[in-house]
């Protein structure tokens, strides 16, 4: 195994739940969530604990992204030894966590000969990082040096389609990250709308649909026309029935193409509420 080339996501990627969390070549840092006067690291409450203050309060949480000492300690720890590093975050619209890690990578680079730390934003969100980190891995096995893993990366992130849907805009349209007129059409009369993270890392309502499984059906719909594929992911917040939904959908309609099923951690969901249900479509070369 290949051990010179590591890899750093942040926490919304969830590589807790994936192969790489017993991958000794990757590494976390975490993102926070604050509601109240309560703080906590990503991964160190459920969501079912976030959403039952919710409820308990009507407050919404705040997120923020890791601090760059964070950065700079696992960027210094690895370039000590002799590791060069990849790190991947989430879109860098959505948090400014990949300018943060940029910052800490040049510093490290400017202290340490040899270092060398590319910073990728993966223009996603949720279990499609760790998926990219998977591939990025079996490319260096494969025999890909730094340079080549940075422009494969690049690639994979281009590649990768985002579509989710949520029960309610309140949650993006409050934390900024939607607009209010979207809000106002996306919470009239019951209905549930689908967003496309586009690759300027914009979020835009494809689709409004009055029920959920007419919702389930309408995001494979506009995901066909992404395809074929070489990967898919499926995540949810508090959602399984759905998850199982449409992980069963796709493996009928997309036979012999890998799905990885996860959660997502209290980070995103502070950002998109409770029963948000995403799929991420990696389409072939």
């Amino acid at each position: 195994m290949r051990n010179d080339i590591h890899i750093v996501l942040d926490s919304t990627a969830v590589m807790g739940e994936t192969s790489l969390k017993n991958d000794s070549r990757c590494h976390e840092v975490r993102l926070s969530v604050r509601h109240g006067k309560t703080e906590w690291r990503d991964g160190e409450k459920s969501l079912a604990e976030m959403f039952a203050m919710v409820d308990a309060t009507g407050e919404l949480p705040k997120t923020s992204q890791p601090p760059l000492g964070d950065f700079l300690t696992i960027f210094k720890e690895l370039s000590e030894q002799g590791k060069k590093i990849i790190m991947i975050t989430i879109d860098g619209v959505l948090s400014g966590t990949v300018q943060t890690a940029r910052l800490a990578a040049r510093q490290i680079m400017q202290e340490i000969p040899g270092a060398d730390i590319r910073v990728v934003d993966s223009l996603t969100a949720a279990n499609a990082i760790s998926g990219m980190a998977m591939a990025i891995l079996e490319y260096i096995e494969n025999g890909a040096d730094l340079d080549e893993a940075e422009i494969y990366a690049n690639d994979l992130a281009q590649r990768t389609e985002t579509i989710f849907s949520v029960d309610t805009l309140t949650y993006l349209q409050k934390g900024g990250r939607i607009g209010a007129v979207g809000a106002l059409v996306g919470n009239l009369l019951g209905i549930r709308p689908i967003v496309y993270l586009n690759k300027k890392g914009e979020l835009t309502i494809a689709d409004k649909v009055r029920t959920r499984g007419k919702t389930l059906k309408r995001m494979l719909e506009l995901g066909e026309k992404f395809a074929p594929f070489e990967a898919m992911y499926v995540a949810h917040a508090e959602a399984p029935e759905d998850a199982e939904y449409l992980h069963k959908q796709l493996m009928d309609m997309y036979p012999g193409v890998p799905i990885t099923v996860t959660g997502i951690g209290t980070v995103l969901a502070s950002h998109l509420g409770p029963k948000v249900i995403g799929i991420f479509l990696r389409r072939k070369k």
